[in-house]
Formats: C-alpha cells, structure tokens, sequence
C-alpha cells in the first residue's frame, strides 16, 4: 500500500481533468492505497517570493499561509506525487505552478533534501503537444530522483488512467 497525494491544478471542479483523477483513484484504491487530494483553484496558496529564506535559513518558507501547510504535511506523508492539470497555453495551470513553485520550501527542510518520492502526470488538453508540460514535470524525476510512474496525456484517456492507479502498490 502507498500513499498517494494529488495536486489538482485544474480550475473547473468537474471537468476532463476530474475525470482522469477520478478513474486513476479508482484504480488505485483496489489495491489498498490511500489518497489524499488537493483541489488547489480553492485553496489559498501564495506565489514563491524567490526570497531563498527556506533554502538559508532551512525553516521552510516564510509564507506561512495554511492551505500550502497542508499541502506541505501531505508532501511529507505521502509517497507518490500525482500531478494533474488541463493543459493552458502549452503548459500546466498557474494553480499547479503556483503549489510546484512553493514545493521548494518543503525540499530545503531538514531531512528532505534527497527525499526520494515516486511520481505520476495526469493531464487533459485538446491538442496533442504535450513538451513543455513535459519539460516542467520531469524536473521531478530527473533532477530529484524521483521515479516516475508514468504519464497519462489527453482527454477520454480514463482507461488509462485507471490502469496507472491499479499498477501502484
């Protein structure tokens, strides 16, 4: 069983988005897992400053607004990272970007420097390039060592999202 923690950067509630996010926790709840979910269009989460306080002084960020808090306690409970955004201009949602963006005070905290968690994408759009929300994602893997678990990219695609989930154990 592994925890699992979705950030869901879309801003419509029931949108293609919650419909890959919906079949992927359906997925990986038959195999035991656990699933925390952050809907993050109502959640109250402030931009990074680009201060570097948390990277200085190793007291995570300065911002000390609750909803990022809790996304931070999840951060650090859960084993996988689930993505999820619609696609806007090419990329992910600033919703999404905001929450990755402030991550980086969550990775200068004692203890979380070279934390090795497990990653996935979920992601909707009506074309098929995908590259620079690509590019964006696999910071994760790549420069963390993370592993990723895989991608799932386009609408109508809840088959394979439920598949991703299921493969989680």
């Amino acid at each position: 069983m592994k925890k699992i923690v979705i950030l869901n950067g879309s801003p419509r509630k029931n949108g293609y988005t919650a419909a890959l996010i919906k079949a992927f926790t359906e997925g990986a709840l038959e195999n035991g897992n656990e699933i925390r979910e952050h809907y993050l269009q109502g959640m109250n989460v402030k931009p990074c400053l680009g201060c570097d306080v948390c990277m200085k002084t190793q007291n995570g960020c300065i911002q000390k607004d609750e909803d990022m808090s809790k996304i931070y306690n999840d951060l650090s409970w859960a084993d996988v990272i689930v993505f999820a955004s619609p696609m806007f201009f090419g990329t992910i949602t600033a919703q999404l970007k905001t929450a990755m963006d402030r991550m980086w005070g969550w990775f200068n905290l004692p203890g979380n420097t070279g934390v090795r968690k497990e990653c996935a994408l979920l992601m909707t759009a009506r074309g098929d390039d995908y590259r620079m929300s690509l590019d964006q994602y696999n910071i994760f893997p790549m420069y963390l060592g993370w592993k990723n678990l895989g991608t799932v990219l386009g609408r109508g695609k809840e088959a394979e999202a439920k598949a991703l989930g299921e493969s989680i154990e």
